[in-house]
């Protein structure tokens, strides 16, 4: 855990460039922002269809959740802030992909996981796992690419 102070700036920092990116594409979302006294929220649904929404909340309690496209990652550390403006421009630009994982056996979903590529070539991931406690054996993938905002 950062101390307060440093947590409050780089928060600070984070939600300024949401804020200019989110001004940056408000002709093809609409967006909705909102502040409270232990957090700051935003939600951002795209026009276009086949575009993948996207909403962040920022809590004082040094985490964050995120809504990326059906999938949602609570209590994400204070770490992810720093990547948040870099993944709102990916998710903008159409580079977020959920993948489905399946047995091939039964083709039961065992797992859903997003995949955002950053703009400098790195990739942020996470995993849900919907199946626990058995070894996953052959699966199936299915991946769903998103659209850009702006086509």
């Amino acid at each position: 855990m950062l101390p307060d102070d440093a947590y409050r700036a780089k928060r600070d920092r984070t939600i300024a460039a949401l804020q200019q990116w989110h001004r940056a594409i408000a002709d093809c979302a609409d967006i909705e922002e909102e502040t409270g006294a232990s957090f700051w929220r935003l939600n951002v649904r795209p026009h276009a269809s086949g575009a993948c929404p996207f909403e962040v909340i920022i809590h004082l309690r040094q985490t964050c959740d995120l809504a990326i496209g059906p999938e949602t990652y609570e209590h994400r550390t204070s770490n992810e802030l720093d990547r948040l403006p870099a993944m709102a421009e990916a998710i903008t630009a159409g580079r977020v992909l959920t993948r489905s994982k399946a047995s091939t056996m039964t083709g039961l979903v065992l797992a859903i996981e997003t995949e955002i590529r950053l703009a400098d070539g790195q990739v942020w991931k996470a995993e849900r796992w919907l199946v626990m406690g058995t070894k996953p054996g052959a699966m199936t993938r299915d991946d769903q690419w998103y659209l850009p905002y702006r086509r």
